[in-house]
């Protein structure tokens, strides 16, 4: 069985200046090939890199989001492989195709799992498939793992993971020693190939490859609109601040206008942890990419209907957000307009903290601890 979509081709053979030459396969992560040269040629990742860039703490940034003309140079000129090859198996070609500026420097980018690091220590930011490990000839890691829209397999039609699936602790590759494998887990030190997988959502896995065809040929559809591929996946991203806006106030008028046009309602159940959706579990991105997937079908008319017949406000469904994708705002602009009387008190009195909150603070607190750690 093979994908139905290559992100970039790999490398034949080269010839490198490294004692063991290692080709780049096909769809292979550019941190995670660079951790499969150092073990190919006996030594740690973190003195491979030293060696690359003296004074350079590679391993405490996230490195796939693109380096210096300067340092990938030195890297094509060591390992033998073109820098233009390099560059498209880090994360810019797509992060540039989905509507990123070129150099943007924030801390989270959009559709990008993030990995959420403290020095070379990392929270998350990589799936995998243990199918996948266990048939490559030398396990490699993919680029799309990185992407969060990304929650299935593909070729095996499982869910991926984010965790080892022996510890449950984050995939770091980074941290490997000279005599581990790439399918090693760093912490443990236990096989990853030996993890049960669960059979993927086909909902989940139904607007990963819709997503995925989106971005390779360049334009998709919502109900009769042509979109770009950036304004279709900044669509999907509204959809998503709709949903998470609904799973905390259920019983309000958007809750029930999306309950009406998501069956079974799976979205509900708002994020324990309440983190951006780059920094979520596999399983949470996966229900909330099922409902997107069917607000995307659903298209623009349903949409409008299911507005008026819970008799929505202009600002439920702008939720704050100043720039709403051009056919989200023809139907907002439909809607009637929230009006605010200037004699409203606020109430002296503060209400309880809701128990939702007081998860999330926990689960905050426990993910700090970990990092800590």
């Amino acid at each position: 069985m093979v994908a139905a979509y290559t992100w970039h081709p790999g490398t034949g053979r080269v010839v490198s200046r490294w004692p063991v030459p290692v080709a780049m396969a096909p769809d292979e992560l550019l941190s995670t090939w660079l951790v499969r040269v150092a073990l190919s040629q006996g030594t740690d990742p973190l003195v491979l890199a030293s060696h690359l860039w003296p004074r350079w703490r590679v391993w405490t940034i996230d490195f796939d989001r693109g380096i210096s003309d300067e340092r990938i140079s030195r890297l094509a000129r060591d390992s033998g492989i073109e820098a233009g090859k390099l560059s498209m198996a880090s994360l810019l070609p797509i992060a540039s195709a989905i509507g990123l500026e070129s150099g943007a420097a924030s801390a989270i980018w959009h559709w990008i799992l993030a990995l959420g690091s403290r020095n070379r220590k990392r929270h998350g930011g990589l799936q995998y498939c243990s199918l996948c490990l266990a048939t490559d000839a030398q396990p490699y890691f993919r680029l799309q793992w990185r992407l969060a829209w990304h929650t299935c397999c593909a070729v095996h039609h499982v869910g991926l993971r984010d965790r080892c699936c022996h510890c449950q602790l984050p995939i770091e590759p980074n941290r490997l020693c000279a005599f581990d494998t790439m399918s090693t887990c760093s912490t443990c030190k236990r096989d990853l190939r030996q993890g049960v997988m669960l059979p993927a959502s086909k909902a989940a896995l139904a607007f990963q490859e819709r997503a995925d065809r989106v971005v390779i040929t360049g334009s998709g559809s919502y109900g009769v609109h042509q979109l770009q591929v950036k304004e279709w996946f900044h669509l999907a991203r509204y959809f998503l601040m709709l949903l998470r806006c609904a799973a905390r106030r259920q019983i309000s008028c958007l809750g029930k206008c999306l309950a009406g046009l998501v069956p079974g309602s799976c979205y509900l159940r708002p994020p324990i942890t309440g983190l951006g959706f780059e920094m979520l579990p596999t399983s949470e991105r996966s229900s909330f990419l099922e409902s997107v997937g069917v607000l995307m079908q659903a298209g623009p008319e349903q949409l409008r209907s299911a507005a008026v017949a819970n008799s929505l406000k202009d600002t439920s469904l702008r939720q704050g957000w100043r720039s709403l994708p051009p056919c989200i705002d023809d139907i907002v602009r439909e809607m009637p307009q929230l009006m605010r009387s200037r004699n409203a008190r606020k109430n002296s009195d503060p209400a309880p903290v809701s128990r939702q909150t007081v998860l999330y603070k926990w689960a905050r607190l426990q993910r700090k601890m970990r990092r800590i750690s």
